[in-house]
């Protein structure tokens, strides 16, 4: 039998700051049950927006044992990843999650995941398990609340009362009962509402997160153009938000993860955007390998760019955006730099939108092409 100290200390030697074990109903029944139903009433609802990968393996997501056949238990780990805050530069610079500043959290928590198995392994021969950071179907806030790691805020972020929101989760299932935390977390965010109060688009909710009104899910999992009304409300966010975290009060007195490890990087924290606008996307994914950032790809990074150089009001950023317009191969960027270069007050932009070859730019023609800001922004 692995004992959960021994557990921890292997966890700590591999990095991780903290880990739980949660008893797993193979079929997705007793303690888990709830969990699965508000998936399903998620989805169902069409809070998943277009990230269609979420139901395609809905059935996985809900019965673990599809994924490990005999799964008892789940090991469930968290890495701080916010570091020290990076100071801000002067000029035109969009923001980017705390959690994309530096290194892929993935590929330090999948060489974690795998030091621990290896550990686990010569623990107990023949353990049957299986890996996941957040690219596997496993709802691992749950499992994170069943297990003690922490709470499920009204954020949907599981919220530890010492390292508060910012850590990224990892899960170990294996097909052994392991001693498992009595009972889950109990909630502590008691009548705050700070995080739904701040988020700038209303997308918390009772429901959890709406990602069709989720600045990270427009920043990050949307392909292609984003609708005029929703640009507006993405403010100077390039990459994900981090509004309802900066906000949490649990987070106010949690200590900074490691900078050494981390590595994070001001151009990444901070990017220039007239840079990113005026990078072609083929240098651009050269300039983010090894970063979170490439979740989004050149395209939506340089996308996101535009629009936030015309929420900003940068016109220092017109002739690179009037450029992309002009020349740039991709019509999705040529129909957002043409939203941008008419709200920048360009007086060629609407005659090059409206000659351009794809109805995609075309119709960035339409009337309002202004930025009418929202004052919650700021």
């Amino acid at each position: 039998m692995i004992d959960l100290e021994t557990l921890r200390a292997e966890a700590r030697r591999v990095g991780f700051e903290l880990a739980g074990v949660a008893p797993v109903e193979p079929a997705g029944g007793g303690w888990f049950a709830p969990h699965a139903a508000r998936l399903r009433a998620w989805l169902d609802a069409g809070h998943d927006a277009d990230m269609s990968y979420i139901a395609e393996r809905a059935a996985e997501r809900v019965v673990p044992g599809q994924l490990l056949p005999g799964v008892q238990s789940a090991i469930v780990l968290w890495l701080p990843h916010r570091t020290p805050d990076v100071p801000r530069p002067d000029g035109a610079v969009g923001r980017v999650a705390a959690y994309a500043w530096g290194r892929d959290y993935h590929n330090l928590a999948r060489k974690g995941l795998r030091k621990l198995r290896k550990a686990l392994l010569a623990l107990h021969p023949g353990l049957g398990t299986y890996l996941s950071v957040d690219t596997g179907p496993v709802l691992e806030r749950a499992f994170g609340a069943r297990a003690a790691v922490g709470w499920i805020g009204k954020s949907t972020m599981l919220i530890h009362p010492r390292l508060g929101t910012f850590g990224s989760l990892a899960v170990l299932f294996v097909d052994v009962a392991l001693p498992a935390a009595p009972a889950t977390h109990p909630d502590r965010c008691g009548t705050c509402t700070a995080c739904i109060d701040a988020c700038p688009t209303d997308a918390i909710g009772p429901w959890g997160v709406d990602a069709n009104r989720c600045i990270s899910y427009w920043t990050i999992e949307h392909r292609g153009v984003i609708p005029r009304a929703m640009r507006r409300q993405l403010g100077e966010w390039v990459f994900g938000c981090d509004i309802c975290q900066d906000v949490c009060p649990w987070n106010r007195d949690a200590p900074r993860a490691s900078p050494e490890r981390w590595q994070p990087v001001a151009a990444r924290a901070w990017p220039d955007l007239v840079a990113w606008i005026a990078t072609p996307s083929a240098d651009l994914e050269a300039l983010i390998e090894g970063s979170p950032l490439r979740r989004a790809g050149p395209q939506g990074l340089r996308r996101n760019a535009i629009i936030a150089a015309a929420n900003g009001r940068h016109t220092v950023a017109l002739p690179a955006i009037e450029g992309v317009l002009r020349a740039d191969p991709d019509p999705v960027l040529r129909a957002t730099a043409a939203w941008a270069a008419q709200a920048l007050g360009s007086p060629d932009a609407r005659a090059l939108a409206a000659a351009d070859p794809h109805p995609l730019v075309r119709a960035e023609t339409a009337p309002d092409a202004r930025i009418a800001r929202d004052p919650r922004l700021g």
